[in-house]
């Protein structure tokens, strides 16, 4: 063979394996669309990064988004900025309105249902959606916020593969879809306030029974509607909302056992709650770093998360903040966007911080927050004890979560006093065993397998390279109660008993019959005699 030749097979060999690689390459890319319609920084924050790497992996990504990350570099990832839908949260005054309406579960759960239709309607009706739906786009996956039912119609729309996640853990109705059991005494909904998660008293597992039946009940009714809302707008030849629902292939759920009770699930439920969403640390702006580099005898950082509006706190609430800030001997990082006047000399007051990297700094000593599930994470990741005041939703649970771990304390928020508020500050502060608690929880948060990006992203590709993930799903989908709960069985086994108990009353009264019988007889026969 002649030089030419092999350098001509070296070269077609080179060319193949080139071919080879964008072969596989193209093959391998898939066209993916998110739904994230939940206007909340929280919320959107936590899958921002795999958005991310899936663009980055070669996916087509398109996200349906009130937070768009707006990173030019990311080529493969489009964002479509549901800024109306903002503005719909916005004029609702929806996180208001769940502080309002979290001291009861009825009101809590009516509210809700208003506004899942409300919700319904805006979406499928919304010009950007509609855009996106006219480019006549297919899509191999759907990626969707396991939170609001409204958003089934849009995922069903496109007839493929989907996977449910959630920043916190998911609604019942997702769990129920995917086989998991939602047990009320040993996995009572977030939305409860339950003191002790893990030894519920006779009437909060009372309440619990009744609010997971109700929830069910309640949500298994309005799917019709909501489906017919979905059909006005997308075809009247889209499935209903229940069965797109029982279809979702995968769940992504961020509940981890520091922070959730634990909760027996299928192999299609993933957890990735060990802070996806945590990002390398950066550096703090110069007033912050000056602030908290001379804060020698240890910092305080103070914020409610990005739903909890500084217009539903009174006043006297604000007035106990400041009067306790200015007698310690802390400096404290207030995160509130209000207007305050007389602001101490040790406090510094700002709209917005970057959070994770105010955390990371060594002196800060407490974190002071609403209770939200990334919080608590951030504040765990770095060993830092808490002091909670709850307002809705799963910062509920999530404190009560924290007191019985024993890395923090509760205040409630109408009870706010600068005695309670500076009692508790000095409690976390000079108590060694819940910084002690946050470093023992931190070190097991911090202790993964497998990084939580990692983990959601082999499952996505898993989900698409086998078109959905049917042969993980639970036998227990759709299986109606009487089946699952072997009421049959159960009713079978009692009518034995019941029989054989009342042929054991029939014998017993037959013997003594024929004991009476027989006894009479030969009395009747000695009288003869």
């Amino acid at each position: 063979m002649t030089p030419n030749c092999d350098i001509l097979i070296h070269h077609t060999k080179r060319f193949m394996f080139v071919l080879g690689f964008i072969l596989i390459a193209e093959c391998e890319s898939a066209k993916i669309l998110g739904i994230m319609p939940t206007s909340s920084f929280s919320h959107q924050i936590v899958f921002q990064p795999l958005w991310k790497e899936l663009s980055l992996r070669g996916h087509q990504v398109v996200v349906l988004t009130t937070h768009p990350i707006n990173d030019k570099s990311l080529t493969n990832l489009t964002e479509v900025h549901l800024d109306s839908v903002r503005k719909f949260f916005k004029e609702l005054r929806f996180y208001d309105k769940l502080a309002e309406n979290a001291e009861t579960f009825i009101d809590l759960g009516l509210y809700l249902k208003s506004v899942t239709i409300k919700l319904t309607y805006h979406l499928v009706k919304s010009k950007l959606v509609q855009n996106v739906l006219r480019t006549n786009r297919v899509f191999d996956l759907v990626i969707a916020e396991a939170h609001f039912p409204s958003i089934l119609g849009l995922i069903g729309y496109y007839r493929c593969p989907w996977i449910g996640v959630s920043s916190m853990d998911p609604a019942l109705q997702y769990h129920l879809a995917i086989g998991n059991p939602v047990h009320p005494v040993l996995n009572p909904d977030g939305n409860l306030d339950i003191a002790d998660l893990e030894n519920l008293n006779f009437f909060e597992r009372f309440s619990s029974f009744i609010y997971r039946n109700a929830y069910i009940h309640e949500f298994k009714n309005e799917l019709p509607r909501l489906t017919a809302i979905s059909r006005e707008y997308l075809g009247e030849d889209l499935p209903s909302l229940s069965e797109i629902q029982s279809n979702v292939s995968m769940l992504f759920t961020s509940a981890h056992p520091i922070f959730h009770n634990l909760r027996p699930v299928h192999a299609n439920t993933i957890f990735i709650g060990s802070g996806i969403h945590l990002r390398k640390p950066e550096i703090l702006s110069n007033n912050l770093k000056t602030f908290l580099d001379e804060a020698k005898g240890g910092a305080i950082y103070f914020s409610l998360g990005s739903n909890v509006n500084a217009n539903i706190l009174n006043p006297d609430f604000k007035k106990a903040l400041l009067d306790t800030f200015a007698n310690l001997p802390y400096h404290v990082l207030l995160k509130l966007d209000a207007n305050l006047t007389d602001v101490p000399k040790n406090v510094l007051v700002q709209k917005w911080m970057p959070q994770q990297d105010i955390l990371r700094h060594p002196n800060v000593k407490l974190f002071i927050t609403q209770g939200g599930l990334q919080s608590l994470q951030e504040a765990i990741t770095n060993d830092i004890p808490l002091i909670g005041i709850p307002f809705f939703g799963d910062q509920l649970s999530n404190v009560n979560k924290m007191v019985k771990r024993g890395y923090g304390v509760k205040l409630d928020k109408k009870g706010i006093t600068k005695e309670s508020l500076t009692n508790a500050i000095k409690e976390v502060m000079e108590n060694p065993k819940y910084r002690e608690k946050a470093r023992e929880m931190g070190a097991i948060f911090r202790d993964e397998e497998v990084p939580s990006l990692q983990r959601a992203v082999y499952w996505t590709e898993y989900v698409i390279r086998h078109k959905g993930a049917r042969h993980l799903r639970s036998p227990v989908v759709g299986m109606p109660a009487w089946k699952y709960y072997m009421l049959d069985v159960v009713g079978f086994l009692t009518l034995i008993v019941v029989l054989i108990v009342i042929l054991c009353f029939v014998l017993v009264k037959v013997s003594f019959w024929l004991v009476l019988r027989c006894f009479t007889n030969k009395k009747s026969k000695k009288k003869t005699n």
